[in-house]
C-alpha cells in the first residue's frame, strides 16, 4: 500500500509457502532489534482483514513478513521482519467499527525456544563445519557469516541442550556473536560490524532532529531505512555530531496511513580506519 510515498506489505502463511499479500489495509506496527542473542520481536496491527486471513495467521508453522519502503526508491519494500507468532500471539480487536488483527511474533521463536541438539562428532572439525551443523539442527539457512577454515575445534565434542545455549557456547570459543536476523542465522566478531556498507544519517536522508551523544556513542532518529539492523555500520552527519558507530539496537515504527514512519538506533563509536 502506498501512502505518503511509504510502501507497507505484510505477508502471511507457512515458511516457504507463497502465502497471502495483504495490500490496501492500514498497517501500523513496531519492530525491536538489538545485537544479541535474545529475539528481535515485532507487533503488527492490520485493519479489516478478512476472517480467513485471521485463520491463516493462527495455523501452526505461520509466518508473518513486513516489508517497508518508498515509492520515490523504486518502488520496492524491503523486509525489516521476519517471525513467528508466538503462542497467544494473534489477537482480534474492535476499534469502532474496524476489525483489527494484532500478531505479537519474535524472529527465529521456536529455534531460541523449542530446539533441543543432541549430535556429536569424533574428530577434528572447523567451526564452520559445526555452526552448519547447528544450522541444520534447527532449520534456518545462515546468513552473514565470517567464520573460516583456519578456526577449528581440534578434539571431538557432543552438542547437547538448547540450541541458544549451544551457540552461546560456540561462539564465546571462537569470539563469536550470533543471532537470528530475518529468519537467518548470523555470526560475526563480537565487537565489529557485520561488514555490510554503512548507511549514512544526514538531514537530507532522513534524519530526524540532532542525535544525541551517550557514553558509548549516539542515539538517533530517521526516517525509516529498511537496510538498518543491529552489527551494521552506519555514518552520521549534522551540524553538533558527526562520526561512525555499530549499530547496537534500533526501534521500527510506522503507520501505514498515520504520521509514524521512523527508526530510532543505538549505536557505539567505531575506531577511526
Amino acid at each position: 500500500m502506498i501512502s505518503f510515498g511509504r510502501l507497507v506489505t505484510v505477508q502471511l502463511g507457512a515458511e516457504g509457502d507463497t502465502g497471502r499479500d495483504l495490500t490496501g489495509l492500514r498497517v501500523r506496527f513496531e519492530v525491536r532489534m538489538n545485537d544479541g542473542s535474545t529475539p528481535n520481536s515485532a507487533k503488527i496491527e492490520v485493519t479489516n482483514p478478512a476472517p480467513d486471513t485471521i485463520a491463516l495467521a493462527q495455523q501452526d508453522g505461520a509466518v508473518v513478513r513486513l516489508l517497508v519502503g518508498y515509492s520515490s526508491d523504486g518502488g520496492v519494500a524491503r523486509l525489516i521482519f521476519h517471525g513467528e507468532p508466538i503462542p497467544g500471539g494473534i489477537e482480534e480487536r474492535r476499534e469502532a467499527v474496524d476489525r483489527v488483527l494484532v500478531i505479537e511474533a519474535q524472529d527465529g521463536r521456536t529455534a531460541y525456544t523449542g530446539t533441543y541438539l543432541d549430535v556429536s562428532y569424533s574428530s577434528e572439525q572447523t567451526a564452520a563445519q559445526v555452526f552448519h551443523v547447528v544450522a541444520d539442527e534447527i532449520g534456518i539457512p545462515i546468513g552473514r557469516f565470517d567464520l573460516g577454515d583456519d578456526e577449528r575445534f581440534p578434539y571431538g565434542r557432543v552438542l547437547s541442550g538448547p540450541a541458544r545455549t549451544i551457540l552461546d557456547d560456540l561462539c564465546g570459543m571462537v569470539g563469536r556473536q550470533w543471532t537470528i536476523r530475518d529468519g537467518t542465522l548470523q555470526v560475526w566478531e563480537t565487537g565489529t560490524t557485520t561488514g555490510e556498507d554503512a548507511i549514512l544519517f544526514t538531514p537530507t536522508t532522513g534524519l530526524i532532529g540532532s542525535p544525541t551523544k551517550t557514553d558509548e556513542g549516539v542515539e538517533i532518529k530517521a526516517l525509516i531505512n529498511p537496510s538498518l539492523r543491529p552489527g551494521r555500520a552506519f555514518r552520521v552527519e549534522s551540524a553538533l555530531v558527526s562520526g561512525n558507530y555499530r549499530c547496537t539496537e534500533c526501534q521500527f515504527r510506522g503507520d501505514s496511513r498515520g504520521s509514524e514512519f521512523y527508526v530510532q538506533a543505538s549505536g557505539v563509536a567505531l575506531e577511526p580506519a
